[in-house]
């Protein structure tokens, strides 16, 4: 992640807006402390989101890292830092946010730039922008914003209406991975449940928090992963254990993540346990459990499609949208092909359909994957317009960064690292 703005004929190198240099910083002593000391001086502004952290203390480079990105130590700067006593004797009771230095560290790194593009944000991009013309139509986005822009919209819209009736705009803004809110004008805002899989703070972490939301009816929020060195868990929406409503999608895994500080692409990923799709064997009507090592992070139940599938029978118009639908899927056949740098032969001879968890505009789908569209010859594709499906994001190749198109298998591997996979077989 960098900046660059244009001087003249010039093209500059800028700093990253409030993200530290740590490795700076924690070689420093003296300007570790000049930091805590501006955080301290100015809590009541990175309380409410808009404070602006001096040049002095800023990196101009940082890595964004990824699968799991919002549990990654590597992503949390400032908790390597600093321990939240630092940060102890200010009075959390006057913040509208953050009632304890927990909170205030979690602010701080949520406001980095590898912090909020790692929460809240669709593989680590805030606005992906649609396909165009030439984009292959097996391969096409959906949608091509992330929870967060489509969450921060409402609030800029507030804004704007606030200055066009010359009143104080409410200047608080949220956390990277709330959910939409209502912006009032007594300043107040009131959160949206957030949907099935998308991002919620556990009791205790929540209780750090002033302002926080509840997951959609029939939803708990249950973390599947926890990594060494982050003291806040972001967890997800789901179905409680054994629950009969369970979707192709919906993650089926536990597990924690060993994390690597100097190394981050070597943090590895240890499943703990199974908490859904239990069934031994992929079929038509039950749900098993893809392990991670095929690509799919926290385990993805799965069946195959059936004929009503096929035929998009569940879609009806007026009704609620299913959490599946029959969409495309790779295999090992698909990633071997990759390898030979013909994307048209590939997508046409090395795809399947299966189901996969249904996505739109206002319906997201989980961390670590994107929406995609199907393709508009699908049979029946009329019926489910505007609507996707959720893909790993390795899939669509306009996301790819891991060299998918090198023959040499050593080299993909290497970009990828070994602990989080990169492919998907079914």
């Amino acid at each position: 992640m960098r900046i660059f703005g244009i001087d003249g004929t010039a093209v500059n190198e800028t700093p990253l807006e409030n993200t530290p240099d740590t490795v700076r910083l924690s070689d420093d002593a003296q300007l570790k402390a000049k930091l805590a000391d501006y955080v301290r001086a100015n809590g009541a502004a990175v309380d409410l989101g808009v404070y602006e952290i001096p040049d002095e203390f800023l990196a101009k480079k940082v890595i964004s890292w990824s699968t799991f990105g919002s549990a990654r130590q590597a992503n949390h700067p400032f908790t390597s830092l600093f321990e939240p006593k630092a940060f102890d004797g200010l009075d959390y009771s006057k913040f509208s946010l953050v009632r304890t230095p927990q909170a205030l560290v979690e602010r701080l790194d949520n406001g980095a730039c590898q912090g909020c593009h790692q929460a809240g944000s669709t593989a680590g991009f805030h606005f992906i922008g649609p396909d165009d013309g030439t984009t292959s139509p097996l391969n096409r986005i959906e949608v091509g914003v992330s929870p967060h822009l489509h969450a921060e919209i409402p609030r800029r819209e507030a804004w704007l209406q606030a200055i066009a009736a010359d009143k104080e705009p409410n200047r608080f803004r949220p956390l990277s991975f709330a959910p939409p809110a209502a912006w009032q004008d007594t300043g107040e805002i009131a959160y949206t449940p957030a949907g099935t899989a998308m991002p919620c703070l556990v009791p205790e972490d929540a209780a750090h928090f002033a302002r926080t939301w509840q997951c959609e009816g029939g939803t708990v929020c249950t973390p599947i992963a926890a990594a060494a060195g982050v003291e806040t868990k972001l967890a997800q929406c789901l179905l409680p254990k054994d629950s009969e409503k369970i979707f192709s999608g919906h993650p089926c895994l536990t597990g924690t993540i060993a994390s690597n500080t100097a190394q981050p692409f070597n943090d590895r990923y240890k499943i703990t346990g199974q908490f859904a799709a239990f069934a031994p064997a992929i079929s038509r009507t039950a749900y098993t459990c893809r392990p991670p090592k095929i690509g799919v992070p926290g385990g993805f139940a799965y069946r195959g499609c059936d004929a009503k599938d096929l035929a998009f029978s569940a879609f009806k118009a007026g009704k609620p949208m299913p959490s599946e639908i029959c969409g495309l899927v790779g295999g090992k056949k698909f990633d071997v092909c990759v390898a030979t740098n013909n994307f048209d032969q590939c997508l046409g001879g090395a795809v399947n359909r299966g189901n996969r968890p249904a996505c739109s505009a206002d319906h997201f789908c989980r961390e670590d994957y994107m929406c995609q569209s199907l393709p508009s010859d699908t049979p029946g594709a009329a019926k489910v317009k505007g609507i996707g499906f959720c893909s790993p994001t390795y899939f669509l190749f306009q996301m790819r960064i891991d060299n998918h198109a090198t023959p040499w298998a050593s080299a993909a591997r290497a970009s990828m690292g070994a602990g989080f996979g990169a492919s998907e077989e079914e």
